[in-house]
């Protein structure tokens, strides 16, 4: 077996497995063992955010679409702050579940729409166009994507907004997914200066550092600041922002060696479209120590490429993970030796 095939096949494995429960065990005891629905409930929904503060992103949406059992019965009993604390922890997870292509849109859209209705219900509207822009982003549909970038951006904000730097990141990265570099690069410029979560500026190094380099080589002085940043910020991280600092490493480090045991390591913390990063990474990785020659090996890392791409498209019968992937092997091809 070659280490693409023992990769894969750990991914595939992992997707079917229970949560991890090495941290937050106590809770997960909790739920598995009393017979009190709303104890359940409170520890299982702790548990899944524990598991979400820990970047563990794939226990997260396991543990909280079991929570979704409950909200799909409006079997609970909330205090208003518990509702809202419960809700910005759905935000989340419409956002990662979209990011699983196994995911259908049709049960995507069940439960954004009874995120909606709680949104209209408190006059969330900046949250309720915000976290459809951020659903169908992740689901690639362009169109409803637009649609709803254009009505959240003038929309005021609300209790359960993201902050302007969170939201200037997330239009920075769909306009990367999209092609449109420019707009990028001048919403990353602005995201320097939002005020909202201080690590937001150092969560983007990596994703605008590739785009960055391979557009603006003569610019030497800021190539320099925003390496160092992005070796800076990488220590922050959990596995949801990995793949793109690995990603963006394959420009800046051309001695970068990346073992087996790290590469397992990850693997567990990725969503679908994580993982579609992680073979990007992967892919700069093996042409850079190919030193550009042609390799079975890199065949079939573009092989496994396409599949990725082609099973998220495949919910909306689009081409946009498939143009994402092209363009980045364009750009590792043409930048990365």
């Amino acid at each position: 077996m070659n280490p693409q095939e023992e990769l894969h096949l750990l991914y595939l494995r992992l997707k079917e497995e229970e949560p991890s429960v090495a941290r937050g065990e106590a809770l997960w005891a909790i739920f598995e063992e009393t017979a009190d629905d709303s104890l359940r409930f409170l520890s299982l929904w702790t548990f899944s955010q524990n598991q979400f503060d820990l970047g563990h992103f794939r226990s997260f949406l396991v543990s909280f679409t079991l929570l979704m059992e409950w909200i799909r019965k409006d079997e609970m009993t909330l205090t208003p702050k518990q509702e809202l604390d419960l809700y910005w922890n759905y935000k989340s997870y419409l956002i990662y579940m979209a990011e699983q292509e196994d995911v259908t849109v049709s049960l995507l859209e069940e439960d954004l729409d009874r995120f909606i209705d709680f949104c209209d219900t408190h006059g969330f509207i900046r949250t309720r166009d915000y976290i459809s822009f951020m659903v169908y982003s992740k689901l690639g549909d362009e169109e409803q994507a637009d649609h709803y970038l254009s009505e959240w951006v003038d929309a005021p904000s609300d209790e359960l907004s993201d902050c302007p730097s969170c939201e200037a990141f997330s239009r920075m990265t769909y306009a990367i997914e999209r092609g449109f570099e420019d707009r990028a690069l001048l919403l990353y410029a602005a995201l320097r200066h939002e005020r909202g979560c201080s690590r937001m500026p150092d969560q983007a190094h990596p994703y605008i550092l590739p785009l960055f380099l391979s557009r603006k080589k003569e610019r030497f002085d800021w190539s320099e600041r925003l390496i160092e940043e992005v070796k800076r910020g990488e220590t922050l991280f959990t596995g949801g922002d990995e793949p793109y600092h690995l990603y963006a490493k394959m420009y800046y480090d051309t001695n970068y060696t990346w073992s087996m045991e790290e590469k397992k390591q990850l693997i567990p913390f990725l969503t679908d479209r994580g993982y579609l990063q992680f073979l990007l990474a992967h892919y700069a990785f093996a042409h850079r120590q190919s030193l550009g020659e042609e390799a079975s090996y890199l065949a079939a890392l573009r092989t496994n490429l396409y599949e990725i791409a082609q099973s998220l498209d495949r919910r909306i019968e689009g081409v946009f993970y498939l143009n994402l992937v092209e363009r980045e092997l364009k750009r590792i091809t043409q930048f990365v030796a």
